[in-house]
């Protein structure tokens, strides 16, 4: 399996996403060439609809939830290391010894016809809800002209890291 989709809305966040500081390319040695040197501040949001959940959720015996992705069932592009962010307010525990630090996944985008090139990232431990938070060196809402409530399927690309066995 080389890609996973998910279906869902356009959704605001919380508001907290423009706080965290991604590291851009330069700043972190395992990202790819294609990582952007600069993201742009926040995220862009979107609420997984009760149905769409990839088919290999089911497969392996794991809840239809975001969080499902922390026991990484499919291979992200890349890992951030909890201090490598700035102002990340998620901090290891004992029990989660990765809490804070996330996954990063190549991703595209689709609505209406239309594809674009994204970023998935997925902090371990993070309790954001039924939500995928997008990231890009663009500001995708007005790049894209997309708006909440609109439909959209995140296609996430097979990477490198190896998952945990489920």
């Amino acid at each position: 399996m080389t890609r996973i989709s998910f279906s869902g809305v356009i959704v605001d966040g919380v508001g907290r996403h423009v706080e965290l500081r991604v590291p851009g390319r330069g700043e972190i040695s395992q990202a790819p060439s294609d990582w952007p040197v600069t993201l742009q501040k926040g995220s862009l949001n979107v609420r997984i609809a009760r149905d769409g959940y990839p088919d290999l959720f089911a497969a392996l015996g794991l809840p239809k939830s975001v969080q499902s992705l922390d026991v990484r069932p499919f291979p992200a592009a890349f890992e951030i290391a909890q201090d490598e962010f700035g102002n990340n307010r998620l901090m290891p525990e004992p029990n989660l010894p990765r809490k804070g630090s996330a996954q990063v996944w190549r991703a595209r985008l689709a609505s209406q016809g239309h594809e674009h090139p994204c970023w998935v990232l997925r902090r371990y431990g993070s309790r954001v809800g039924e939500q995928l938070e997008l990231l890009s060196e663009l500001y995708m809402r007005s790049a894209f002209q997309l708006v909440n409530g609109q439909s959209v399927v995140v296609t996430l690309e097979r990477g490198n890291v190896q998952p945990d066995g489920v």
